[in-house]
């Protein structure tokens, strides 16, 4: 058995070393034996930085979480209904979870679990990589249990899935193997190739909200449009929505955007807007089970990206923008301005955002009231002429919109009409 206990002291902060310090004090107490696990392991062996730690401990329990809460001073803030607790110590976390065997009763559905020994849980990963364990007690620390040789997988940079009914089991894995093989400059190995393309039809299976949480993994990540370019030539987009049949154009898009904008939430709404036909969304957000909020973004990506398609060319007045775009939630604008290639569209964009939205007439209603004009429907119209006058250079004092509100006024007897 290899010992990395020099690689692992090498990529745990001070902070982390505590923690698994904290850890194994505590579980000799309970009894209970623990292994770091999974992510952690795979990422120190190819010397990254350990983001959050991963325990699998032998029979843990909530009353385990929160003894070792309390030693290292922090709380154990959710718990899920596999027995595994999340703890916040300052800005580090830890993930116990109970060691577990898994069975699926169908295809799609979440696992049945019971307590299993520290092999039985790296069996039941996702792949070979992230199936590796350290115990955390100092005279074996470092002692690498690795029964399934993700090593090997690690040195020959190769994503493997572990059991011919993986991605069947729980299709969400394709998902996670795109994003592996992409971050970490991985190949996918023949069969776990192979597999992804035959089980992708399995993401048919698998609940909206567990889809767009695997989504909003992809665009959180720092190359989401080579993750999606390997899903959509899987099949595996398409498994999940018909509309999602990305093109070439659109995959070059959203690499553009993820590269220029910080905002993945916005990234995301973005790209569902930009890579689908309008009449699809309603679909496509009941597929992902979308909230209010995110279905009216996406929507309205939508609408810019139609209104300002149908404003091609530079004959279009500052007005013609204005009507496409008011009333459309912000975030959606910057969202197509990140996606357009057209470097002139998202300068335009930017001036509405910046300028056009905010301007409007010298006139109020008030104004136009004490000009004579009804309090009615008809006051918003005149209001609406006088912004378009604004926005086309063709009216800036407030005299120049008294003399036009006047004549209009006049004309209403013969038919309130557009200027």
């Amino acid at each position: 058995m290899a010992n990395v206990a020099s690689v692992l002291e090498g990529a745990l902060t001070g902070g982390q070393r505590e923690m698994l310090r904290v850890v194994a004090r505590v579980g000799a107490e309970f009894n209970l034996r623990c292994w770091l696990v999974g992510g952690g392991v795979r990422d120190a062996l190819l010397g990254l930085p350990l983001v959050d730690l991963d325990v699998a401990a032998v029979g843990a329990t909530r009353e385990f979480a929160d003894a070792v809460a309390a030693a290292l001073g922090g709380v154990v803030e959710a718990e899920s209904q596999f027995n595994t607790f999340k703890l916040r110590v300052g800005g580090e976390r830890v993930d116990i979870a109970m060691a577990r065997r898994e069975t699926y009763a169908r295809p799609g559905a979440l696992p049945r679990v019971s307590p299993g020994s520290i092999e039985e849980d790296l069996a039941r990963r996702d792949f070979s990589i992230n199936a590796m364990a350290v115990p955390v007690l100092k005279d074996t620390f470092g002692d690498l249990l690795d029964p399934l040789e993700g090593e090997t997988d690690l040195r020959q940079r190769l994503v493997r899935v572990l059991t011919p009914r993986s991605f069947v089991d729980d299709a969400t894995r394709i998902l996670r193997a795109a994003r592996y093989a992409t971050r970490l400059d991985f190949a996918m190995d023949a069969q776990t190739e192979m597999m992804m393309s035959r089980d992708s039809t399995h993401l048919g299976d698998i609940s909206g909200a567990r889809i767009r949480g695997e989504l909003e993994r992809v665009f959180d990540e720092d190359r989401p449009a080579e993750i999606l370019e390997t899903l959509r030539d899987c099949g595996a987009l398409q498994a999940i929505h018909p509309s999602l049949d990305m093109p070439d154009d659109a995959l070059a898009a959203i690499g553009r955007a993820a590269r220029e904008y910080t905002d993945r939430a916005m990234l995301m709404q973005g790209a569902l807007a930009y890579c689908t036909p309008i009449a699809e969304h309603a679909a496509l957000a009941g597929r992902l089970n979308m909230s209010a909020s995110w279905v009216r973004a996406v929507a309205d990506v939508g609408r810019v990206k139609d209104g300002m398609e149908a404003l091609a060319g530079d004959t279009f007045r500052l007005s013609d923008i204005h009507a496409r775009l008011a009333g459309l939630y912000d975030g959606a604008i910057t969202s197509y301005a990140a996606y357009v290639d057209d470097r002139n569209v998202a300068t335009r964009l930017h001036e509405y955002q910046c300028v056009i939205a905010g301007l409007r007439p010298e006139l109020t209603g008030d104004d136009l009231i004490a000009l004579g004009l009804a309090q009615g429907p008809v006051v918003g119209m005149l209001l609406d002429e006088l912004l378009r006058l604004r926005l086309d250079g063709r009216s800036f004092t407030r005299e120049e919109e008294l003399d036009y509100a006047r004549r209009r006024i006049g004309e209403i007897g013969g038919g309130f009409g557009c200027g």
